[in-house]
């Protein structure tokens, strides 16, 4: 072997080493690009979905939800009373507590009701028809009871509030589907007007 052929060969060997760092590098970057999630930015308010409130809060209530319906009631100073349902997924099973779901909605509840003082809520809870009458009352019944307390402890006064069970009557679900089930399984309130506003 000649020496020049020597000399030659780490520098060979050395851009081998090279290319072949440079190359999978590429694969593993174009491979890691097409498996990696890629993370959106959570969507931003629109300005017609931005709601300000009497006492100068601000709520996000787009368009064709429950809150931006109550928030239009709220805001035409109608005197009759209005039922709303809240839908989604209210509670787990046969729990009295509600879900993280529903206890989300409870807070824009509070801001509602406290720029609004002249409101009074009342609390219906319901339960899938189990078979049990009076276990199926129970159950509405502490499950309305348990909201109208959660507003209690956020600052609204009790005699703005009221509740009521109504068992597993007046079923929007269909009780033999276990999505319809769910569905009864809920907490609607009904909004009213007084005529001396309480703080």
């Amino acid at each position: 072997m000649a020496k020049g052929d020597s000399s030659a060969a780490p520098q060979f060997v050395l851009m081998g080493i090279v290319f072949f760092a440079t190359v999978s590098g590429s694969l593993a970057l174009k491979y890691y690009s097409q498996q990696a999630p890629v993370h959106e930015a959570a969507p931003s308010a629109t300005a017609d979905s931005i709601v300000g409130l009497p006492d100068a809060s601000v709520l996000i209530a787009p368009d064709g939800t429950v809150g931006r319906d109550l928030l239009d009631w709220l805001a035409t100073h109608d005197p009759k009373p209005r039922r709303f349902e809240l839908g989604g997924e209210e509670f787990d099973a046969r729990a009295v507590e509600p879900t993280i779901e529903s206890k989300v909605r409870i807070t824009r509840l509070v801001t509602m009701l406290s720029a609004y003082p002249d409101i009074r809520l009342q609390a219906i809870g319901y339960t899938n028809a189990s078979g049990d009458d009076r276990a199926d009352q129970q159950l509405s019944l502490a499950r309305a009871q348990w909201l109208v307390q959660a507003l209690v402890d956020a600052g609204i006064r009790a005699d703005r509030l009221s509740a009521e069970g109504q068992g597993g009557k007046d079923p929007i679900g269909d009780n033999s589907t276990e999505r319809g089930r769910a569905a009864n399984q809920r907490v609607a309130i009904v909004l009213s007007r007084s005529r001396s506003p309480a703080a």
